[in-house]
């Protein structure tokens, strides 16, 4: 019986199969996750938008108040509801994607250390960027950073610390990066979706940052074989950066002591890193460097 054409695109494809494939065929199998996710998404808030809409053209004086003086957060809260229903198209690639959600061995210490690279990595490198101009030079980031500083903190940290990693990590790596891979080679795929992930967030600053993170990311999938490494490392990440910056944290620091901060914080991530792999292998973990 022949497939249809949702159903094709669903499912898990074998290399040797996508070897067959013309390179349209594969690059619909690739993008078309992160097409559902966005047509989903956008129309969830299009729809959401709406309804607060005709809730306030009734008797919504309460409601609107509370939007004026709290618009940023509202959008938030709508935004994160999107971002749950843009998922639901694609759980069924991600459960036929993904790698096994928790290893037998080893959780407890190498998700600790993976944590705190996060921290270190996350934390350094947006120093370096902030003291370099680069935060400062995009029109298009600026708007983005007033969007996501001005929700209240509970708020921004649930949507950046539970629902943006899931839903992007879903997304990045639990789909489109297993695909990758099965389509080129471990070594294409990670810099191919670090550089869709850093695309993806549509201004120059978070598309740097989301493909240093992206390749970063990637690795850690890869070597952990755990669908929750690159969960824990992304929401660890922008819970830090989040957390630190809220009340604009960075631009109280000292030039010197900044930079100086974050080559001590970006040193110490590779050590970490590298205790990190030790742990990996020990776990039997797959070696990336042989593929």
């Amino acid at each position: 019986m022949k497939m249809g054409f949702l159903q094709t695109m669903e499912l898990a494809w074998p290399a040797e199969e996508l070897k067959k494939w013309k390179s349209m065929k594969k690059a619909v199998y690739l993008l078309l996750p992160l097409f559902l996710y966005y047509v989903v998404h956008d129309l969830a808030q299009i729809v959401l938008w709406g309804g607060l809409e005709l809730m306030l053209s009734g008797n919504g004086g309460a409601l609107k108040e509370w939007l004026i003086q709290n618009g940023q957060t509202a959008n938030g809260m709508v935004s994160g509801i999107a971002i749950l229903l843009g998922m639901l198209p694609i759980w069924s690639m991600l459960k036929k994607e993904a790698l096994p959600v928790w290893k037998k061995k080893g959780n407890v210490t190498s998700y600790g250390v993976l944590a705190a690279i996060a921290l270190c990595v996350s934390m350094g490198v947006n120093i370096l960027f902030f003291q370099m101009g680069i935060t400062e030079s995009s029109a298009a980031y600026t708007r983005v950073e007033e969007a996501q500083y001005g929700v209240a903190f509970a708020i921004g940290l649930v949507l950046y610390g539970v629902i943006s990693p899931i839903a992007e990590e879903t997304v990045f790596r639990g789909i489109i990066y297993n695909r990758m891979k099965r389509c080129f080679s471990v070594k294409l795929a990670v810099p191919l979706s670090a550089l869709l992930f850093g695309l993806y967030h549509g201004n120059t600053v978070q598309a740097l940052y989301g493909f240093l993170l992206g390749v970063i990311i990637a690795i850690v999938y890869e070597r952990s074989e755990s669908f929750a490494a690159p969960v824990i490392f992304h929401a660890v990440a922008n819970v830090t950066v989040f957390t630190v910056t809220y009340r604009n944290g960075l631009r109280d620091l000292n030039s010197a002591v900044a930079i100086g901060l974050a080559v001590a914080l970006l040193f110490f991530a590779a050590g970490l890193g590298f205790w990190y792999l030790k742990l990996c292998e020990t776990g039997e973990n797959k070696q990336i460097i042989d593929k």
